[in-house]
């Protein structure tokens, strides 16, 4: 499944924010949540947006595999063409 992970530390170059997005075989949020518990560190496959891909492109692609450390994580969405985070839709909001 595919994550956005925000890191609690600033990025590269001075953002304040650091964001990873990435695949983890994990089928849902609270199992890669049980695996950050589980390991001071889990290894994911880091993707990075893919902005000259065509109508039906895969939106992201592979960058290699990161080690993510879950005491730097700040917070955690699954990430997907239909979730609602990505239609900017909040929480208990319908379309």
């Amino acid at each position: 499944m595919r994550f956005i992970i925000t890191m609690n530390m600033p990025s590269y170059g001075g953002s304040a924010i650091h964001q990873v997005m990435c695949d983890y075989p994990a089928k849902n949020l609270a199992e890669f949540c049980a695996a950050l518990e589980r390991n001071d560190f889990l290894i994911v496959d880091e993707l990075y947006k893919n902005t000259k891909g065509g109508y039906g492109a895969d939106p992201y692609y592979s960058v290699g595999y990161t080690a993510i450390n879950h005491l730097h994580v700040g917070k955690i969405k699954e990430l997907g063409h239909m979730t609602t985070a990505n239609r900017g839709v909040r929480h208990g909001e319908s379309d």
